[in-house]
């Protein structure tokens, strides 16, 4: 049986929770190679910053025969990871992508100097590929790679923008909520998807699915002649 966060993880754009219009607008510009520039996704733990990075860059490249996402985590960046990069963004674009993208998870973390770095990668390579960071520690990064990137907020879930994707779950699992119950529920929860998640979970095992009540045995009459 599959697990109940990787059920309803996210599948297509669709699937995705931003905080406004205008953030989900520009977000989808960019998963259609409509905007090629770098990105800063900051945010409270739990928001979603490294599930949406991968599926903006899985969308850039559907159709195409490069397949894969070119991610590091803040322990994988070094200086020979920058020789690495610009190899694998040189191959993707001989396979069609337009603008490779490479992701870096918690960039807060990787070192001062590499940061710094990394300001002028953007400089010199913004013709052949772009990155997306992402971080919990937006103070923490280098001001002048901030600087350089479109800086978009995942903000904590919350009972606003998360109610109509809730809501859709529990429907999914034949669970009956009133609004404001679930509305309740969704303010139980920290700002992480992870606990919204593991909140929607201990709903439906508490009250299963719809199931019909089975008929109550008739007792069967015996005629005494």
């Amino acid at each position: 049986m599959m697990i109940f966060q990787q059920k309803y993880a996210p599948r297509i754009f669709g699937d995705l929770i931003f905080p406004d219009t205008n953030t989900r607008q520009r977000l989808k510009e960019f998963a259609c190679n409509q905007r090629h520039g770098s990105l800063i996704f900051h945010g409270p733990y739990g928001t979603a910053k490294t599930t949406t990075a991968k599926m903006l860059v899985e969308l850039r490249s559907t159709g195409l025969d490069y397949g894969g996402v070119d991610f590091y985590r803040a322990s994988d960046m070094n200086h020979a990871a920058f020789d690495v990069i610009s190899n694998t963004q040189s191959m993707q674009k001989m396979c069609g992508v337009q603008v490779p993208v490479t992701i870096i998870d918690e960039i807060d973390q990787v070192d001062d100097k590499l940061q710094y770095k990394l300001r002028w990668e953007l400089d010199l390579r913004s013709g052949n590929g772009c990155f997306i960071f992402t971080t919990n520690n937006l103070h923490r990064v280098d001001p002048g790679l901030v600087d350089r990137c479109d800086v978009v907020e995942l903000p904590a879930a919350n009972s606003q923008h998360w109610f109509n994707r809730a809501r859709w779950i529990l429907n999914q699992e034949g669970v009956t909520m009133s609004d404001a119950k679930l509305r309740a529920l969704l303010n139980t929860c920290d700002g992480s998807i992870r606990d919204l998640m593991r909140a929607l979970e201990d709903a439906v095992l508490r009250q299963p699915a719809n199931t019909p009540t089975p008929p109550k045995p008739q007792l069967r009459v015996v005629s005494s002649k």
